[in-house]
């Protein structure tokens, strides 16, 4: 891989309802990478979602994984978040999987046009067999039950309506709602680093913020590529994530992991240090 100056940076997730939700999504660092407002291009309509509905799903994927516009930190990276990635449409189109001719649920193959590709295969998807389409309607049934619970008890939890409440009010409101949270974060990372072909994933920005350059075929790797190092990883924790994991114990132990090479941390370093 190519061999970065500046280093890619992975935050820490304090544990579940001890500290306000912090972003798993690492911040685009090097210069000339996709920015914010590069990612703000149009989107079509939403298949499952109202406009309230989407605004709500929208802002608690911007609390879970936050852009410039969301958090300082994430500004003063440049670090585009689930807004500028389009999560809430990846969310969207997975609910309305059979709402398409294809219902979408497996992309094609075997490749897109991003690599030397002469055409973009994964935009085809493939039609499903008796027994999946019957498996998947049962999946996607029990989401869009779960997905309309999860915005009432959101908008109820916060006062009215989720999307116009404060930050500080979305994160504590994600917080006490643990069911509602996962639900919503396992989506809005597959939003974040799927193929784009699914709805997420705008441009590649979630795959730019960790320098990987998405799927590789049919050019793939060289050799070289393949062998050699892009440079360690660094964990850039907050004061209050800090204090959070040391109660814990965790930073000690991400240490001495970063020591033995685990996890593909090689240090720990607070944003002020």
């Amino acid at each position: 891989m190519e061999e970065h100056h500046k280093p890619t940076r992975r935050q820490v997730v304090a544990a579940a309802g001890l500290a306000p939700l912090v972003s798993l999504a690492p911040p685009v660092l090097r210069r000339g990478a996709a920015s914010a407002a590069e990612a703000a291009t149009a989107q079509p309509e939403f298949r499952f979602f109202t406009a309230h509905e989407a605004a709500v799903i929208k802002a608690a994927a911007a609390r879970l994984v936050p852009g410039p516009d969301d958090d300082p930190t994430e500004k003063l990276y440049d670090s585009p978040g689930a807004t500028e990635a389009g999560v809430v449409y990846y969310i969207d189109h997975m609910l309305a999987a059979f709402s398409f001719k294809v219902p979408k649920i497996f992309a094609g193959g075997p490749w897109s046009e991003r690599h030397g590709g002469h055409q973009d295969f994964m935009k085809h998807f493939v039609p499903l067999a008796p027994r999946q389409r019957v498996a998947w309607k049962k999946r996607i049934a029990q989401l869009q039950t779960a997905y309309r619970k999860a915005i009432k008890q959101l908008d109820a939890a916060a006062g009215g309506d989720f999307s116009k409440a404060s930050t500080s009010t979305q994160d504590q409101v994600l917080t006490n709602l643990g069911d509602v949270r996962d639900l919503i974060f396992g989506h809005t990372i597959e939003g974040m680093y799927a193929v784009p072909e699914y709805g997420g994933n705008r441009n590649g920005i979630g795959w730019k913020g960790v320098f990987w350059p998405g799927d590789s075929q049919p050019r793939g790797y060289t050799a070289h590529e393949v062998e050699s190092s892009d440079g360690p990883d660094v964990v850039l924790l907050t004061p209050t994530e800090m204090a959070v994991l040391g109660d814990l114990g965790l930073v000690a132990a991400a240490r001495r992991a970063g020591r033995r090479g685990l996890l593909g941390v090689n240090r720990l370093e607070r944003p002020d240090a």
